[in-house]
């Protein structure tokens, strides 16, 4: 159930994953990743939705832990190197082959700190939000929960480009004075100092 409803913006995932990473293979592995991660985390959909769609803010922020993970393991294994020879070619090609091909105890620990942390975060930010006049919650919604452009929702609204570009720029003001502190200590890994 939960996949079924993930995979209907599979594209959507996959365009997150190379503006994070820019290489499409890394990407595709990226998305399978964040479906693994959400099939084993999330066991109610309705957790990550907002509005009774998927909160593309939740899946942004996993796709990006998950690229970070991959990019400090790349810098934590060791490699060996293995020369082959082609039997047509004098000149020997090197390729390298990760030696911790499994993940630790202390990476799963890690990986439920992990989301319990995310999930504090994104809860912090919806109750926020909620708090807010329901012209600014709904529009906060719609540029940041959806996959929807300014242009789009300016042409969907008929509010001017112009005033929600400003009204976006200042709910991203707000979110980091109140909660930029807590987004800092959990990219620091100090996910105790989130309350």
């Amino acid at each position: 159930m939960i996949l079924n409803e993930l995979s209907k913006r599979n594209k959507e995932w996959h365009r997150i994953a190379l503006s994070i990473c820019k290489d499409e293979h890394l990407a595709n592995d990226l998305v399978q990743l964040m479906y693994f991660r959400i099939l084993k985390y999330i066991k109610d959909i309705d957790k990550i939705k907002v509005n009774g769609k998927i909160n593309s803010l939740y899946i942004y922020v996993t796709i990006k832990n998950i690229y970070y993970q991959h990019k400090n393991k790349l810098k934590k294994n060791k490699s060996l190197e293995y020369q082959d020879y082609d039997s047509f070619d004098d000149s020997n090609n090197i390729n390298y082959y990760p030696l911790n091909l499994m993940t630790s105890i202390d990476d799963e620990k890690n990986m439920i700190l992990f989301e319990k942390a995310h999930q504090k975060i994104i809860d912090k930010i919806n109750n926020e939000i909620k708090t807010w006049h329901w012209y600014d919650e709904k529009l906060f919604r719609l540029y940041y929960y959806t996959d929807k452009s300014l242009r789009k929702i300016a042409n969907e609204t008929g509010i001017s480009l112009t005033s929600i570009y400003n009204s976006c720029k200042n709910y991203k003001i707000i979110i980091e004075e109140k909660f930029g502190e807590d987004v800092a200590d959990f990219f620091n890994k100090d996910y105790d100092k989130i309350k």
